[in-house]
């Protein structure tokens, strides 16, 4: 970097320049050999004053403390930022938690930003903004063991807490997830089937989604082979909800669901899976498009549908011409690749359930309303693509039930914070641009720097500060 003639002049051997927000400052610098790069490294000592047009303007010596040498820094950007974004959850979890708020809310924002595991914690602490703003957490190996098994015995607390969040919601999504885990100590933990068909040991995520509000809202653990479909029930229960619409998955349609919500205050959609006896094809057999109810526009795409009742029970069934061409084709170049699973006889037994959906609901909007309210379970699909790739938490080696709720509720907050600025980059109409990993590795390269005992932000590249500014972020 080229300095002004009056900059250079400052400079002499034993001395390294740095502009900090347009102003320069001298140190002294030494040469360190590194052993593992096989190569010397400059090592920044003694702050020797900043550089002005007038000349050199040492530092004031303090008689009280020393002036020491050096650069004390932190990461600033992204902490920062997730620290200001999440100041209502903080203030909640204040409320909520007064003692362990600091410690979830430390904890959150460094998953987010480091795929922090715990036993890095105090390092990555340290190293953080975050340390002058909550002040000292005991987050050693030993104290964070202490506090997961501590914490992870507040379910009824934790609950309470997530209530408020779903409190007003109109539209709840409902769905599950899967956690690979290695610990051979927890009672939950439990061989099941995953989204891959792999049979490992593992621990089961309900999740509950606010639609409207576009935050997460709810989680349970569960063990490894319980299925959601089981576990609907008691979710319901615990959280109490009434007056809102339950948008749940496939693996939330059984009989038993049906009459649960049949007899509470809720109403719902439920989608089926094909081979579900409720599915009624009969119009699509036919072939005749004149026996369906209508058709309308989803993206671009033409949605053919038809009602019927059974037990009294409302289902609606879509047919999606662009999806079973696509699943047609799929299918079919498989069976042309000598894949032992798919057969002529299969696609014959499959070809009219290609491109379909049924539903069953107790809503009285139309069918298009209908179609398009499910459409909105996007969003928590996506919650659980933040959870497994963001926070790179598909494994657990937790040692214990309480433990791994605590680890469960810490990233509920790391969700809830991720979304906090997924809505401001969808505000700012950044989306197509930046996703949140993005906004968030150009945030983390943001530094303060502690020079004569102040503190300074050091230089923000163009590119981060135009995004800064797009998004209304102010970094001080």
């Amino acid at each position: 970097m080229a300095y002004p003639e009056w900059v250079e002049k400052q400079r002499r051997p034993g001395t390294n320049i740095s502009c900090i927000r347009g102003k320069y400052y001298l140190y002294e610098v030494t040469s360190v050999w590194n052993k593992e790069k096989g190569r010397a490294q400059k090592k920044t000592g003694k702050y020797l004053g900043r550089i002005t047009e007038e000349g050199l303007i040492p530092p004031k010596e303090k008689k009280s403390e020393p002036v020491t040498g050096g650069i004390c820094t932190r990461e600033y950007g992204a902490s920062s930022t997730l620290f200001h974004l999440g100041q209502a959850l903080y203030s909640h979890l204040k409320d909520s938690f007064p003692e362990d708020a600091n410690t979830i809310f430390a904890l959150a924002i460094l998953r987010i930003i480091e795929k922090c595991p715990f036993k890095r914690a105090a390092f990555l602490y340290e190293r953080s903004y975050l340390s002058e703003v909550l002040g000292e957490i005991p987050l050693s190996a030993s104290s964070i063991t202490a506090f997961l098994q501590n914490f992870g015995i507040k379910r009824e607390q934790q609950v309470g807490f997530m209530k408020e969040y779903l409190t007003d919601s109109k539209y709840i999504l409902f769905d599950g997830t899967n956690i690979i885990s290695q610990s051979e100590e927890m009672d939950i933990n439990r061989l099941g089937y995953n989204s891959h068909r792999q049979y490992d040991p593992q621990i089961n995520l309900m999740y509950a989604f606010s639609a409207d509000q576009h935050k997460p809202g709810y989680y349970r653990i569960l063990p490894g082979n319980i299925r959601d479909v089981k576990a609907f029930k008691v979710s319901v229960e615990e959280l109490g909800i009434s007056n809102t619409v339950v948008i749940a998955d496939k693996g939330f349609g059984s009989e038993q669901n049906f009459e649960l919500l049949g007899k509470s205050e809720l109403n719902y959609i439920i989608p089926l899976r094909r081979n579900n006896g409720h599915c009624d094809r009969t119009k699509i057999i036919s072939g005749n498009k004149a026996n369906f109810d209508g058709y309308f526009l989803f993206n671009g795409r033409a949605i053919w549908y038809y009602e019927y009742i059974q037990d009294n029970k409302r289902f609606i069934m879509y047919l999606d011409e662009t999806l079973k061409a696509k699943e047609e084709r799929d299918y079919l170049q498989r069976l042309e690749a000598n894949n032992e699973k798919y057969t002529h006889e299969g696609f014959m037994e499959k070809q009219n359930s290609f491109g379909t959906i049924a539903f069953h609901t107790n809503l009285k909007d139309d069918a298009k309303e209908i179609y398009a309210l499910y459409k909105t379970r996007g969003e928590i699909e996506q919650s659980f693509d933040f959870l497994k790739n963001l926070l790179d938490q598909d494994h657990t080696y937790l040692q214990s039930k309480y433990a791994v709720e605590s680890w469960a509720f810490i990233n509920h907050i790391s969700l809830m914070l991720v979304y906090e600025v997924y809505s401001a980059l969808k505000t700012g109409g950044l989306l197509s641009k930046y996703s949140v990993q993005d906004f968030i590795t150009h945030l983390k390269y943001i530094h303060r720097l502690k020079i004569n005992n102040s503190w300074v932000t050091g230089e923000i590249s163009g590119k981060t500060q135009k995004l800064l500014d797009a998004l209304n972020v102010r970094i001080t």
